[in-house]
């Protein structure tokens, strides 16, 4: 199975100079238990964020340059590369925003962590209202710099 894993803004922000723009364990916490026995599929970028987390992980981070190795990762220079890697049945596509984008058509599931905060970035998650529009799971926490909401959603069409 493929799935989508996020966390974004009301603005749908994803990402701000190649890091995270928030530092919210709760969704860290959420993020690492969930996709810790699957396969991870990500971009150089986020990559380079979550590195030093890699160990002990199925990795496969993308380049575009066929000839460079990531140290704690296996490297692809395509999506369709990276999921014929993939050692695991579970598949987890970890951003950024292109790669997202591309694994849209493929994925069955959205894993959404919804941020009730406005971010300045530079990296937004694609529209996936019309795409992904069957709530399966959902969960309100209330911290107290912020409010999330976590959703795993599907396609209707996956019925």
């Amino acid at each position: 199975m493929i799935n989508l894993i996020v966390a974004c803004g009301k603005n749908r922000v994803i990402g701000n100079r190649g890091r995270l723009p928030w530092s919210i364990q709760e969704d860290w916490d959420y993020f690492m238990k969930t996709t810790q026995n699957g396969t991870m599929i990500m971009g150089r970028t986020c990559y380079q964020e979550f590195a030093p987390h890699s160990k002990n992980r199925d990795v496969i981070a993308l380049t575009r340059d066929p000839h460079f190795q990531y140290p704690l990762a296996k490297t692809a220079n395509s999506l369709k590369e990276a999921i014929s890697l993939a050692s695991r049945n579970t598949i987890w596509i970890c951003g950024g925003e292109a790669l997202y984008q591309e694994a849209f058509p493929i994925a069955s599931r959205l894993y959404l962590t919804l941020i009730d905060g406005d971010f300045v970035g530079d990296v937004h998650f694609p529209a996936w209202e019309e795409i992904f529009t069957e709530v399966i799971s959902h969960k309100n926490v209330k911290l107290p710099e912020f409010a999330l909401q976590f959703l795993i959603l599907e396609k209707t069409n996956n019925l």
